[in-house]
């Protein structure tokens, strides 16, 4: 059998957390045969973008109150949407119209404010995509500045662990360009056991977003995974006709950033 050889530290905390994040908003299929929630149904409403940054119903995301209990474990409250309002008029976007996209509230940090994308109208009822990366403060997105881009990502590299491993967290959303992303994170490995024989191989590039797959998941894309060594990851875009881009993740010190990802092919 293959065991991961380096658990992700940070999955593992949160999910014996009660302030865990949500990896998976709206993603039932990735939940395996005999699993109590494996026939749960998707909800009809949830799809990635279809067009560019358009998406078939309208402004994607979760709205507060309406189906919490499928997505909403991270506990969002709409006073934690508070600093997003705040930025999103003078962006020219309706502070009314944010709905949840991917929300997570990470260890350590009980004080940090959750990394939050939302998604809201601009004055045309065009689609905005929101960016909270816990503290920092809040960006959007809107036509403008989504053109020419196939994802918008929130990185933060965290504080080592006891352990004395690392992370990156990323969790980010992409456009109907991408049809499937990578994530290579340096120093991670699996092993193989068969029998009395060992054997370690690197890792390499690990899939986590997958469009067929996850066709009910507003296109998000989601990591928080430890390494043996400093920051250092990589993550890969595909389209229909191959890779359109790269984004490198190396850090010195912990933080937390918005980067928008430009196509570069």
């Amino acid at each position: 059998m293959v065991l991961r050889y380096r658990l992700s530290l940070g999955i593992v905390a949160l999910a014996i957390s009660a302030t865990a994040c949500v990896f998976t908003l709206a993603r039932p299929e990735y939940r395996g045969p005999g699993s109590a929630a494996h026939d749960v149904k998707p909800l009809s409403y949830v799809s990635p973008a279809s067009h560019g940054w358009t998406w078939p119903h309208g402004t994607p995301g979760f709205r507060i109150g309406h189906d919490e209990s499928r997505w909403n474990m991270s506990a969002i409250h709409w006073r934690d949407l508070s600093a997003l309002r705040i930025a999103a008029r003078p962006a020219g976007v309706d502070p009314q119209s944010l709905r949840v996209v991917e929300a997570a509230r990470l260890l350590p940090g009980p004080r940090e404010r959750p990394f939050l994308l939302v998604g809201g109208r601009d004055t045309r009822g065009r689609t905005c995509i929101g960016a909270q990366p816990g503290n920092a403060a809040p960006t959007f997105f809107c036509p403008a500045q989504l053109r020419g881009r196939i994802a918008i990502v929130l990185v933060s590299p965290r504080p080592r662990f006891v352990s004395g491993e690392w992370s990156i967290y990323v969790s980010g959303v992409v456009s109907a360009a991408v049809t499937r992303a990578t994530i290579t994170t340096a120093g991670a490995t699996n092993t193989l056991v068969r029998g009395t024989k060992r054997t370690v191989t690197p890792e390499g590039p690990y899939p986590f977003y997958d469009r067929t797959t996850y066709a009910h998941s507003w296109g998000t894309i989601t990591s928080y995974r430890g390494q043996p060594v400093p920051w250092n990851a990589r993550i890969d875009f595909y389209g229909a006709n191959g890779k359109l881009a790269t984004l490198q993740l190396r850090y010195t010190k912990p933080g937390a950033y918005v980067v928008p990802v430009r196509r570069s092919s």
